[in-house]
């Protein structure tokens, strides 16, 4: 991974400015990636010297020395030790990859003189280019050098050289007037095959558009993009982007006809994740491609799952504090959906429609097996509410529950669960409950002595609180285990280390949260 990242101190300057990090070495250390898939074979010919040598202060400005040759033994491509054997050469190329990233760049470039196979190893090791604008300028490395410093490398490459990875962080001012430089990196990243693109124009005021050669990357696989304006892929021609598979816009602005584009001819799409974007108030999802769908979403008007059948995952976390209407009509094998609350409605799941209170169920979605939902405490008619949501998820294993943030600040009528009242999935599949935010509160204790009364197949119980090991010790010595429908429930309390805002994605996608905020407990 090439990175641009200026030291304060001169002498520091040259070994740091262009270091090398090969971040995923040995092959095959990242899942879901082919080591031999991430760039071409080492090539014969050897390339041109721009390769090495792209900047004349980055490389001294003259050509390393020439090493004296050993007299005796041949030594190949490698370094001879006293006896004759070339001990380097024998090593395999993910150890000399991971030698090659401690190198600064001008020092790790100039290997590629020993011998092709050198040259090689030194393309695989840019694989990665990570280039961040030093903040606040130092020793006139400011925007211009920064801009320049990129061109350079760029146009050093040649033309059959990979690059896997791009990533550039912008600050302030600096792109006004220059996106077409901007545009000419992208042109030049299609030419050499990029795959994943990360873009942060954090604190660019104002917000620049970037150039619509974005949407032109045919091989790109993963793009992440912050703090912009998304290019207008509304109007013709379509994007072209057939490769991508992942989406991630944080405090982006995205028209509706751009989104909607995205969705319709990004074929390969699996994975969307969308975070403060604005200029999108409805999303109509009908993908062949997309398996899973991220986002807050406090600020839509409607979501419609109109046509996925592969849509496997819907988290919106901040669907509850909106108006939001959810319809989902055909989404076949969704098996994780969240967060619905009391202020989701009307909620329509194929031809039955929940509005909160009483309703005749049509269609069941047997298919979900994760459930996160806010229960609204403060609200009266909560039990209801909670009882008949759940008997549209009749196969459901793990539910994730989430109190109002009402029922956390104020007292709260408690109201009487009706345990006569026969709920499928309570009863016969949840196997693992997750309370968030839970304080001990009355209105919480009701519905967990009622999960724990009702649930004959619950093995887990994971409550995240706020307090001390004390008050959770204290708080386990209440819940008799004679009033337990499944005498093997577990419970766990955990202590939340960190805000809840900050776990972006929740424990319904068990797979991409961040454990490492939470303690436990007992």
């Amino acid at each position: 991974m090439c990175c641009l990242s200026p030291s304060p101190s001169a002498s520091a300057t040259s070994s740091r400015r262009g270091q090398i990090v090969a971040s995923e070495w040995p092959p095959g250390s990242s899942s879901g990636s082919n080591p031999r898939s991430d760039g071409p074979p080492p090539s014969p010919d050897p390339p041109p010297r721009a390769v090495v040598h792209t900047d004349d202060e980055e490389f001294g400005g003259r050509p390393p020395p020439k090493r004296a040759r050993p007299e005796s033994g041949g030594c190949g491509d490698g370094v001879c030790t006293a006896d004759g054997v070339d001990r380097i050469s024998d090593l395999p190329d993910a150890v000399l990859l991971s030698i090659l990233s401690f190198l600064p760049l001008r020092d790790a470039g100039r290997t590629a003189v020993l011998s092709p196979r050198w040259r090689g190893l030194f393309n695989q090791s840019l694989l990665d280019f990570n280039a961040c604008q030093p903040f606040p300028p130092e020793e006139g490395r400011g925007c211009d050098w920064f801009i320049r410093a990129i061109t350079a490398i760029l146009a050093a490459r040649r033309r059959r050289v990979r690059i896997r990875s791009f990533r550039f962080v912008m600050y302030g001012r600096g792109f006004d007037g220059r996106l077409g430089v901007v545009d000419g990196w992208f042109r030049a990243l299609a030419r050499h095959g990029i795959r994943e693109l990360d873009v942060d124009m954090f604190y660019a005021a104002p917000m620049p558009t970037l150039p619509g050669s974005l949407l032109k990357l045919a091989s790109l696989e993963t793009l992440k993009l912050f703090y912009c304006r998304f290019p207008n892929a509304g109007s013709a021609p379509a994007p072209r982007l057939p490769a991508l598979k992942t989406l991630d816009l944080s405090n982006v602005n995205v028209s509706q006809e751009s989104l909607q584009a995205i969705l319709s001819h990004c074929t390969s799409l699996e994975c969307m994740k969308l975070k403060n974007i604005t200029g999108v108030d409805k999303i109509c999802l009908r993908s062949k491609s997309l398996a899973r769908l991220y986002g807050d979403f406090g600020n839509l008007k409607e979501i419609v799952v109109e046509d996925a059948p592969n849509l496997e995952e819907l988290v919106g976390i901040g669907l509850p504090s909106g108006e939001a209407k959810v319809k989902i009509v055909f989404a076949p094998k969704m098996q994780v959906l969240g967060y619905l609350g009391i202020s989701v409605r009307p909620l329509v799941l194929h031809d039955t429609v929940f509005d909160g209170g009483i309703m005749q169920l049509r269609t069941l979605m047997h298919s979900v097996k994760t459930l996160a939902i806010q229960v609204p405490f403060s609200e009266k008619g909560y039990t209801v509410f909670v009882a008949q949501l759940l008997k549209c998820f009749p196969c459901l294993e793990t539910l994730q529950v989430e109190p109002n943030k009402r029922s956390i600040s104020r007292r709260v009528n408690v109201e009487e669960w009706d345990t006569a009242n026969s709920i499928q999935c309570i009863e016969h599949s949840i196997n693992k409950v997750v309370f968030e935010c839970f304080g001990g509160e009355d209105c919480q204790w009701g519905f967990l002595t009622f999960l724990l009364g009702m649930a004959r197949a619950l093995k887990l119980v994971e409550l995240y609180c706020w307090t001390g090991k004390d008050w959770a010790s204290d708080q386990i010595e209440l819940l008799d285990p004679k009033n337990r429908a499944s005498l093997d429930a577990e419970i766990q309390f955990f202590r939340i280390c960190k805000p809840i805002s900050d776990l972006y994605l929740c424990h319904c996608c068990t797979r991409r949260c961040q454990k490492e905020n939470r303690l436990t407990l007992l």
